[in-house]
């Protein structure tokens, strides 16, 4: 990938992460009837978390860290996507999650697999919680 693609790449990943975090932000100040929230928190953690968050560490950071080496552009990416969901136990967890993803990424060279496996994770966490 030339480098000029690369950075639109990047620019782009970093746009959809920055719009669902203000999203997030927006969202929690906004009063609403308990389903509402249900209901914002289920579209929040099931449809996009998994999409942005897949196209920003599997996508951009882990593309672009190639020239490292495909083990170590897994592993940055998975650290990075553990530091990004907080808590000791969240990073334990979303570190594994994060090298099986980037795993997944490395085999097949795409990032919608990476998508419907973090989707179907949130969906049971979001459906046990």
């Amino acid at each position: 990938m030339e480098q000029k693609a690369k950075t639109r790449a990047l620019l782009a990943a970093f746009g959809c992460a920055l719009a669902y975090l203000l999203a997030g932000k927006v969202l929690a100040f906004l009063p609403a009837p308990a389903w509402d929230v249900r209901a914002l928190s289920f579209v929040h953690h099931c449809i996009a978390a998994p999409v942005v968050e897949e196209l920003v560490f599997r996508g951009a950071i882990q593309q672009l860290a190639q020239p490292l080496g495909r083990g170590q552009a897994a592993a940055l990416q998975a650290v990075l996507f553990a530091v990004q969901h907080g808590t000791p136990a969240g990073m334990a967890w979303a570190l594994g999650c994060g090298l099986v993803l980037g795993a997944l990424r490395e085999r097949t060279g795409r990032v919608w697999p990476g998508m419907l496996l973090h989707t179907l994770n949130n969906l049971l966490v979001f459906a046990a919680g």
